[in-house]
């Protein structure tokens, strides 16, 4: 027998997501409390109470909500490039890039890598952005490998860490905007380095 949910539950807890995931970016990991919620989502606060009992479960909903899974790279491009891997991986640092820039992801990073050192939630959410990443370059990963562009012992996370470690830095500490040539120089050098 097929559960059906209500589209107005799914409409409510998707309003109220929008709005921690707002409350967030304005006002950091502290401005997202119940009362917050149900006051920008224009519900009852025991409505919120029903969904996420507990403070950190409504935030860290607002954190999910604020990292999507990276999209593959659509089958045109990967038509028009011969299925070349370097395409793909600057499909999707572009993506990460773009992603970055806006002043959301900053918020959702920032209360992501502040809260992983002392909450196990927070650290499973970073563990899972970084499978993320690593997970949308598998396939372009394994297609140089088996081409014998990239050494047979580079592995996902090896690439991840060699595109987005320098894109974040340059993001996030040195504070600079992520433009497309960045990006393709980042990649560039990390396909060189592990050529």
């Amino acid at each position: 027998m097929e559960v059906k949910t209500d589209p107005r539950l799914l409409r409510s807890r998707e309003a109220m997501v929008a709005a921690a995931t707002e409350l967030l970016t304005e006002g950091g990991l502290e401005a997202v409390t119940h009362q917050a919620v149900a006051t920008r989502a224009g519900v009852g606060r025991a409505t919120v109470y029903r969904h996420w009992p507990g403070l950190l479960d409504l935030r860290l909903a607002a954190l999910e909500a604020g990292m999507p899974p990276l999209p593959p790279l659509p089958e045109e491009r990967r038509a028009a490039s011969g299925a070349d891997p370097r395409a793909e991986v600057i499909h999707h640092m572009n993506v990460l890039a773009e992603r970055w820039d806006d002043e959301q992801a900053g918020a959702v990073l920032a209360a992501i890598l502040g809260g992983s050192r002392h909450d196990e939630g927070m650290r499973r959410l970073r563990e899972s952005l970084v499978n993320q990443i690593a997970d949308a370059l598998r396939p372009a990963v394994a297609a140089a490998v088996e081409r014998g562009e990239l050494r047979p012992d580079v592995t996902p996370e090896t690439m991840a860490m060699a595109t987005a470690g320098p894109l974040f830095f340059e993001r996030f500490l040195a504070g600079n905007r992520l433009g497309g040539d960045t990006v393709e120089v980042v990649v560039d050098a990390a396909l060189r380095a592990w050529s």
